[in-house]
């Protein structure tokens, strides 16, 4: 019996296919998505080519193509109309089985039609850091005020009994 390889069945490999999931950007090593599965909007992901399951695991061009692929969907999520985008996605035939109340809740959100006031970009590197599929995708978190109550600590919030440090 043979094993599958974590090509065949990894589904951000069928992403960067064009098997799923439509590419909002694209350079040699890397490619965008949107999310969908949003956390706020124009949440998206910048995905490896290539399977590689950890950022420390990309070679000299995947290094080279990183901040130019994030750069670029930034460039994207700021020039495009995600209240489109969102209303579309709830017709995708791709995603007719999926759930669909995060798309719905996004497009409820009275800052949907802004520009990102900032953004937190991250990477879950490994199952203990919380990545779900193990091929490497960086998140573009667009973030708006108001967000969140407070959004100080930012990613430390991980931890949330570690988040709030005092400073001197």
């Amino acid at each position: 019996m043979t094993t599958p390889s974590p090509e065949k069945d990894c589904y951000f490999c069928k992403v960067s296919r064009g098997e799923a999931d439509p590419f909002i950007f694209e350079n040699r090593a890397f490619i965008g998505i949107f999310d969908a599965h949003p956390a706020n909007p124009g949440h998206a992901l910048v995905i490896p080519k290539r399977h590689v399951e950890s950022i420390f695991s990309l070679n000299d061009t995947e290094q080279a193509d990183y901040f130019d692929a994030i750069r670029g969907v930034k460039r994207v999520i700021e020039t495009t109309d995600l209240t489109d985008i969102y209303q579309e996605m709830l017709t995708r035939d791709d995603l007719k089985d999926r759930p669909k109340g995060q798309i719905e809740a996004i497009l409820r959100l009275d800052f949907i039609g802004r520009k990102p006031d900032a953004y937190t970009i991250g990477n879950n590197d490994g199952r203990e850091a919380g990545r779900s599929i193990d091929h490497l995708h960086v998140i573009i978190l667009p973030r708006y005020r108001g967000d969140v109550d407070n959004p100080r600590g930012g990613i430390r919030n991980v931890i949330p009994s570690r988040a709030n440090y005092q400073r001197r």
